[in-house]
C-alpha cells in the first residue's frame, strides 16, 4: 500500500503560529540534505496511523516526490499531539529499520493448553529502500510448550539482513498461568532429601 502526504518547505515562521494554524512542523534528512518542512497535522495523523514507522511515507514536497520514513515523532506534553516530526529521506543505500512479525499458524502447545508469548512484535533489519518487507512471517505451528523462536531462526526475505541480538527471543509458547505457580511451587518447596541432609548436618 502507499502513503502519500503533502509538505512544503518552510523557512524561519514562528513554530507555534504554524502549529495553532493546524500545522506540524519537522525537518528532511539524510547524509546530504537538512530542510525544514511543514505538514497538515491532520492529513499527518491519518497517515500516520496506518504507516507508522514501518512503511515508506512519499512527500509531495514542492512539486517533487521523496520517499522517507518517519524516525521520530515529538508530542506536546499538555495537548499530547505531535509538535514535530523527522523524516529521513531514503536513497538507494540500504536503511537499518523496525518491521513487524506475523504470527501464523496454531501452535502444537497452545491446542495442549499453553499461551503464545509474542516477545518482540518488531524484528530490526537492515535493507535496501526498494525491498523493504510489509512485516516477516513466523509460523509457529510446530511450537510445543517451552519451545521458542529466536530471531536468527526466522526465514528473512531476499535481501533483508538482520541488525539485532539473533538469540533474542521472538516468540514463546509457555504453560497456563496455573500450571506455571504450581512448577514455581514445587521448584520453591524443599525436597524430602534435602530436609534429612540438613538435618544430619546440625547434629554432627
Amino acid at each position: 500500500m502507499e502513503y502519500r502526504l503533502k509538505a512544503q518547505t518552510r523557512g524561519n515562521e514562528n513554530l507555534n503560529d504554524l502549529r495553532d494554524a493546524g500545522k506540524l512542523p519537522g525537518v528532511l534528512y539524510n547524509k546530504s540534505e537538512n530542510r525544514k518542512v511543514v505538514v497538515d497535522l491532520r492529513d499527518f495523523n491519518k497517515v500516520f496511523l496506518q504507516a507508522g514507522i514501518h512503511h515508506v511515507i512519499t512527500l509531495e514536497l514542492d512539486g517533487q516526490t521523496v520517499d522517507t520514513l518517519v524516525r521520530q515523532v515529538n508530542l506536546d506534553p499538555r495537548r499530547r499531539r505531535p509538535n514535530h516530526v523527522d523524516f529521513y529521506a531514503l536513497s538507494d543505500e540500504p536503511v537499518q529499520m523496525w518491521v513487524p512479525v506475523k504470527v501464523v499458524g496454531t501452535a502444537q502447545g497452545v491446542r495442549l493448553g499453553g499461551v503464545l508469548q509474542l516477545v518482540n512484535a518488531d524484528v530490526q533489519v537492515k535493507v535496501s529502500p526498494k525491498a523493504i518487507p510489509e512485516f516477516i512471517e513466523v509460523d509457529v505451528s510446530e511450537l510445543n510448550i517451552g519451545d521458542s523462536i529466536h530471531m536468527d531462526e526466522l526465514k528473512l526475505p531476499e535481501g533483508v539482513k538482520l541488525a539485532t541480538n539473533p538469540k533474542d527471543t521472538v516468540v514463546s509458547i509457555v504453560p497456563p498461568v496455573d500450571a506455571e505457580k504450581e512448577l514455581a511451587a514445587e521448584a520453591a518447596a524443599p525436597t524430602e532429601v534435602e530436609v534429612i541432609k540438613k538435618g544430619k548436618t546440625e547434629e554432627e
